[in-house]
């Protein structure tokens, strides 16, 4: 498991280091109002995509852990598998009378369709049910590094945004085509019939109920907030949404590789362990999201027009709004991908999933107009607390909520610490360039923090230095 959490580890610092250099390039040659229409056409795009995923990611994998031999491995993908490509046909041909019917951005939206394509290949979820995660990381790193290169050659202006798009939905369908031949090579002919499918017709309807009502706070809320305030204010938000993915893709790396494993252990009967899994990774959510959470904050007004440019200085308050998020839908993947699912708790699962989708909706809808897209960032931030709210009483059998809330505050002091120290640095530095500022307060913040941890004699970070550093003083 460690093995295949360092490669989704990997391909996350790829995910983030690329954005560390295109997004700037991207967000000025294109500019704001480009930005958005891209922004505004994938949030349409994503609604078709949930009627072709059903959240299969979630489920597939989750099967593909528990099968116990070749056949079963084959019988299972093969029945997960046709239900999500009939969904994929049937969606497409939805999508083409979409297209064909569209007035605005009509260029746009065709290339999309091949974003559409892509998904209804995507077998990922088969990989990480095996804990193979090498076979399919490394083959998406190298497309996404070609995807990269094209961006910088062939996107020079502001008339080059379908480029842009086409590269960005060609590299998607590439890499699934690639991790195709993969699969095949290594399970064979596989045999598809609709009887191998029906037993997971029903539980995948019934996960599929999850995006479908998520689309409320996340497409759908951007549709709304495009058609009040306009383009402009859509590329706000999608800049500081990129920024909280970047951020949020080493949490959720954790949730990739460790479920399939905690479902191996929850079918073998397995209790201790699988609560000692639970309680892992309530620790590294929270020792990881929760300074990362403050960061953000601390960083914010200087980050934002350096990393974006001037043009989308207006982000900046959408940025300090999505921050808590990192520590709430990290916390939300723990209760919900690693609790109430394995446990078979799909139906509390929804339902928590049905509340904070519908309140966030209004909320959106109450502000957005007044509030712009901050008001739509507020209304994500609503979503995820009230998810996490309702997921904390549903899971409360397989944690301790004292011992839960002991972590939680214990990283949040030590945060509030780092951000005193990182605003001390930038008032100190008052009248110095951006990047130097940024700088000093990176560095004052890490430092701080983990000084905190040391004072307090983190068992996380002891352990660490225990077994890499070789500090044989140090107690585990």
């Amino acid at each position: 498991m460690k093995k295949n959490y360092l490669y989704v580890l990997f391909y996350q610092f790829i995910i983030v280091v690329t954005p560390l250099f295109t997004t700037p390039y991207v967000s000025r040659v294109l500019g704001a109002t480009n930005i958005g229409i891209d922004a505004y056409a994938n949030s349409v795009v994503q609604i078709f995509l949930v009627f072709i995923l059903l959240n299969v990611g979630v489920y597939g994998r989750k099967q593909i852990a528990e099968a116990e031999n070749r056949h079963a491995l084959k019988t299972t993908f093969a029945g997960i598998y046709l239900m999500q490509c009939l969904c994929g046909l049937l969606v497409s041909s939805v999508y083409v009378v979409f297209v064909w019917m569209v007035g605005s951005y009509q260029l746009i939206f065709m290339i999309y369709g091949l974003m559409l394509l892509a998904y209804a290949l995507d077998i990922s979820w088969f990989f990480i049910g095996r804990e193979q995660v090498k076979r399919i990381m490394m083959r998406n790193t190298v497309v996404r590094l070609l995807s990269i290169a094209c961006i910088f050659l062939f996107v020079n202006d502001a008339s080059d945004l379908w480029l842009y798009v086409l590269i960005n939905s060609a590299a998607l369908l590439i890499g699934q085509l690639v991790t195709w031949s993969a699969l095949l090579a290594d399970l064979g002919w596989i045999h598809f019939s609709f009887r191998m499918m029906k037993k997971h017709v029903g539980p995948m309807l019934l996960l599929s109920v999850i995006p479908c009502v998520s689309l409320l706070y996340t497409a759908v809320n951007k549709v709304i907030l495009g058609n009040a305030a306009g383009a402009t204010e859509v590329g706000y938000y999608n800049q500081a949404f990129k920024i909280y993915t970047i951020c949020m893709g080493f949490v959720s790396a954790l949730s990739t590789v460790i479920v399939p494993r905690m479902a191996m252990h929850y079918k073998k009967g397995n209790q201790e362990k699988f609560r000692q899994f639970v309680n892992f990774s309530i620790r590294y959510v929270s020792i990881s999201t929760i300074p990362l959470t403050f960061g953000l904050i601390g960083i914010a007004s200087t980050f934002v027009p350096l990393f974006l440019g001037e043009a989308f200085l207006p982000a900046t308050t959408n940025v300090m709004l999505f921050a808590p998020c990192l520590f709430l839908a990290g916390i939300a993947d723990v209760l919900g991908l690693q609790i109430l699912l394995i446990t078979n708790q799909s139906r509390k699962y929804t339902v928590s999933i049905i509340i904070g989708s519908v309140i966030s909706f209004a909320v959106n809808l109450v502000i957005v107009r007044v509030w712009e897209s901050a008001g739509t960032v507020a209304s994500f931030l609503v979503a995820n607390l009230v998810i996490v709210v309702v997921q904390l009483y549903f899971a409360r059998k397989h944690y301790e909520f004292r011992y839960f809330l002991k972590i939680v505050a214990k990283y949040t002091v030590c945060s509030v610490l780092m951000l005193a120290a990182m605003f001390g640095v930038k008032t100190l530095l008052a009248g110095q360039n951006d990047i130097t500022i940024l700088m000093y307060q990176i560095v004052t913040g890490v430092y701080t923090y983990l000084l905190c941890l040391f004072i307090s004699k983190d068992p996380l970070l002891f352990k660490i230095l225990y077994r890499k550093v070789g500090w044989k003083h140090v107690k585990k």
